[in-house]
């Protein structure tokens, strides 16, 4: 009896370790801030979404994590430990997406911007395009 016991428990441990594996948690709860942000921004607020950015100017032409501030105003460049800039690029082109973001190039390749697929159409709105 108490082998059976011990089988079936080590059964359902498999069985929770595939659930979970099969759970993409991330995803799950950056949904629920992604729509906090998009309810935030329809309330007038200012909103900071975070992304990668590649800039000449901004980045030194490395690749950096950041967010970018929308709402009133003009849209900002946020990196820790620096001062926010302003972020104008210039007009934007599509260059790849995937489930978790959405590429952005502009100024012949000098910068990349890059956002989940979700805020994107938010962040093109704030930079007028």
């Amino acid at each position: 009896m108490g082998e059976l016991v011990g089988v079936a428990i080590r059964g359902f441990i498999v069985l929770a370790g595939h659930l979970l594996s099969a759970v993409d948690v991330v995803e799950l709860f950056g949904g629920r801030r992604r729509k906090g942000r998009q309810a935030a921004l329809a309330g007038g607020e200012r909103v900071e979404f975070p992304c990668v950015l590649r800039d000449e100017e901004l980045t030194g032409g490395r690749e950096r994590r950041g967010r970018l501030a929308v709402g009133d105003g003009p849209v900002r460049w946020l990196a820790p430990g620096r001062e926010p800039a302003a972020f104008e690029p210039g007009e934007l082109t599509m260059q790849a997406v995937d489930r978790q973001s959405v590429t952005f190039h502009a100024a012949g390749g000098r910068t990349e911007l890059r956002l989940h697929p979700d805020e994107a159409p938010a962040v093109l709105r704030a930079l007028g395009g």
